[in-house]
Formats: C-alpha cells, structure tokens, sequence
C-alpha cells in the first residue's frame, strides 16, 4: 500500500513539472514581433541610396506594454539593443549598410526578463557605391604594382585600400575618372586587396575587393621572339630580357628545355635586370625557365616556361 502511494506521489510531481515546461519555453512567443520602417530603405523591392550611406530605421512595439526595447543588425540572432522610448513603444536608429545588393536587417522585441519576441526581418535592396578596381592578377613581392580605381558614387576624395588584413592606406582621388595607386605586396601568395571611397562629406561607400597572386619569380620577354608565337628562324639570333619581380636582384639563372644539368648565370644592371641573346640552331620549340638570386642569396620561383617558336 506505501508503495502504491509512493508511485501516486511522484507520478504527480512529474506531471506538475512536465505541464510546466511549455509556459516557460514559449514565454518569448507572447511578446509581440515589431514592425520596422524606413524612409531610405524601405522593404519595397526597389533600389534604395547605396552601400556606406546611412539610414534611419524605427522599430515598434505597436502597444505591447512589455516590451522595453529591441535588438537589431545583419546577423540572425540580431545583437545589438536599443531602448525603446518607453514600455510598448518605439526607437529609432541609424544603419549604415556596407554592402550592395539584397540586405536584411533582423530585429526583436525583448522584455524586462530578456525574453525575444518572434525575429522580424527587413529586407531592402542597396544600390552599389563601391569603386572599381582595375589591375594586374599577378604581380611581384615588394615592388609596387599599379592598380586603378573609378568611382561609384560623386564627390569622391579620397580612396583607402588594404591588402587581406594588413594596415590600411589612403590616397587622394585624381581630378580624373581613375585613380592609379602603386600597390606593394609583401608577401608571396594569395591575396585579396579591399578598397572603398570616401566623399568630401564624409561618406564612405561600400567595400570592393579583387583576388590576385604575388610572386618573385622573373619576367621573361622578347620582341624578337614573342612567347609561343612563331618568329624568326634557323641562325637568327634573338634578345630576351629579364625582369625581376622582388627588390635587390643581383643575378639570374636560365635554363632551356629544362636541361638543368645546362645553366647559364648572368649578372643583373643595377636596376635589376638582364638580357641575354639566343640564336636557334633549327626550326621547332624551345622553352626558357629562370630564376633570380638576390645579394642575400634569396633565390626566386622559377618563372613561366617562356615558349620559343622559331619558323
């Protein structure tokens, strides 16, 4: 008989505990989700200012009296929080959207205890600012290399880069349509360089970015003999030029065929380059590959096979 009633006993707490679980897991269910407006950007499908331009975004409760604020931003869950002006009512604040193209803006409504309302979200779409970057897919280690920058937005003054992670630079915009920047790689590798502008108000645009590599490894290059363009011919002799791709290169090692039983060492001028002269016995391809060595005994990658066709 005790036993019985023991069973009873905890056969009714556990159903106490388990009819209480759900208020609590749906409290956040109660708080009504918020209504969000804004003149800039509303949720319309059209294209609104641009990327890097400022908005003003109102969130309200529509009357809920527990609510006591909002969290807002670009990722879900929303995290940043504003108060609203008082208990069911409203806040406004400003946004800046930093990309072009389809942006959400995700906002809750939150109550004294911290529960979240059901996420609503914002959708809107930002017209691009961004500038355009021209430039090389290759360049060389710690030798400047030109890229060109045009505007997408007017009043532009200034334009600020940085490559990956690194510090960033800022460099007057030309009277022009491009702006040239002599962009100095440090390391070898993939990089991936970001740029945005900055108007005479203050405004800055979206971030534009392109990919390119890094390389130390020299340039090869004839007018003579093109890369694999057919030229020339048996006994004409041909004038090629190294380029080096990394400061301070004193010498050059070239190989044809890829014979490297067979190389050949120059020195470098003192502006780092080399040129050398190759006459073909016969008609048909030949190929060229070098590397460069600077005075600390640094050697380079080795270049592209440079093609010889020789008529």
């Amino acid at each position: 008989m005790r036993i019985r009633r023991r069973s009873a006993a905890l056969l009714a707490v556990g159903l106490v505990a388990f009819s209480a679980a759900p208020a609590q897991a749906s409290a956040s269910s109660l708080i009504a989700e918020p209504t969000v407006t804004s003149a800039e950007y509303p949720d319309d499908g059209a294209w609104h200012p641009g990327a890097g331009i400022p908005g003003s975004f109102t969130f309200d409760a529509n009357g809920d009296s527990a609510v006591v604020g909002f969290y807002y931003g670009n990722a879900d869950p929303a995290g940043t929080y504003v108060a609203a002006n008082h208990a069911g009512g409203s806040a406004t604040v400003s946004y800046t959207p930093q990309t072009s193209g389809p942006n959400d803006l995700y906002v809750a409504s939150v109550d004294g205890a911290g529960n979240r309302s059901p996420q609503h979200v914002h959708h809107f779409y930002v017209k691009s600012t961004e500038p355009a970057i021209r430039g090389p897919r290759e360049t060389g280690v710690g030798l400047p290399a030109e890229f060109q920058f045009t505007p997408g937005m007017a009043d532009v003054v200034s334009y600020t880069y940085r490559i990956d992670d690194g510090p960033e630079t800022t460099v007057a915009a030309s009277t022009g349509a491009t702006t040239t920047a002599n962009v100095v790689t440090a390391s070898k590798g993939f990089h991936r360089l970001y740029v945005w502008s900055t108007t005479g108000a203050g405004l800055k645009s979206g971030i534009a970015d392109r990919s390119y590599t890094a390389t130390d490894a020299p340039l090869v290059a004839s007018t003579d003999y093109p890369d694999s363009q057919g030229s020339g011919g048996p006994g004409i002799s041909g004038v090629f030029t190294l380029t080096p791709r990394t400061p301070g290169v004193v010498e050059y090692t070239y190989y044809f065929d890829e014979d490297w039983s067979k190389p050949t060492v120059i020195p470098a001028a003192a502006d780092g380059t080399a040129s050398f002269t190759f006459t073909p016995a016969a008609s048909g391809w030949y190929s060229v590959k070098a590397y460069s060595r600077t005075a600390d005994g640094t050697r380079s990658e080795g270049s592209r096979d440079y093609y010889i066709a020789v008529n």
